[in-house]
């Protein structure tokens, strides 16, 4: 992709996988980050865009760019979790939901002639207020975001997952442990040839 080495750290880098091409693609083209994207190289890992960062055992969201050592990284994968910030807006809804609903009756009231009463109409939103009260930490507990979690040392990335994504999602995660796989290999951080060669004609020479 155009303009992708000037992402990387190393020029030598080489890109295996990516997440959210078509994101990335208009970030080096036209400078426009709206999503996020994930690069894998053969050796790091570049995130840039809106992202989840958890550092202290709680996810935050972060927007900007973030590199990870492939070294680092000790594992991926799918988990849940629960954002306490969705709760809260969950409850805000029910309460705003219930005072909008007082508000149309009495509109209904004061147009078509129908009288509730002020008292119906308060212990009819209380009753909205209860049942939503209620049903929000139940749909919280039991509806969790699934997301895709890169593990390193000293902290975690991790984007939102949704179904039709996973493919792309399992597809990164095959190559990064290709990736990692390549750096722990010891054959791959033996000398050339040449230079073991060298190496051996200087200890013949001490």
């Amino acid at each position: 992709m155009e303009g992708l080495n000037n992402l990387f750290m190393d020029a030598t880098e080489k890109e295996a996988a990516i997440l959210g091409e078509l994101i990335l693609h208009r970030f080096l083209t036209k400078g426009i980050l709206k999503s996020r994207f994930c690069v894998l190289t053969n050796k790091r890992v570049y995130v840039g865009g809106t992202y989840f960062h958890n550092t202290d055992g709680a996810y935050r969201i972060r927007k900007g760019e973030y590199t990870i050592d492939v070294r680092d990284i000790t594992s991926s994968g799918f988990s849940t979790v629960r954002f306490g910030g969705v709760f809260l807006l969950e409850v805000l809804f029910v309460i705003l939901l219930s005072i909008l609903t007082g508000f149309f009756l009495l509109f209904v009231q004061a147009v078509d002639h129908i009288y509730f009463g002020l008292d119906a109409i308060i212990w009819n939103c209380t009753i909205l207020l209860i049942i939503g009260l209620v049903a929000v930490p139940i749909f919280f507990y039991f509806s969790p975001f699934r997301i895709f979690v890169i593990e390193y040392t000293g902290g975690k990335i991790a984007f939102l997952s949704f179904g039709y994504l996973d493919d792309d999602f399992r597809m990164f995660q095959r190559e990064l442990f290709k990736v990692k796989d390549a750096c722990l290999d010891p054959s791959s951080q033996r000398p050339a040839p040449a230079d073991a060669a060298n190496f051996e004609k200087k200890e013949n020479t001490t």
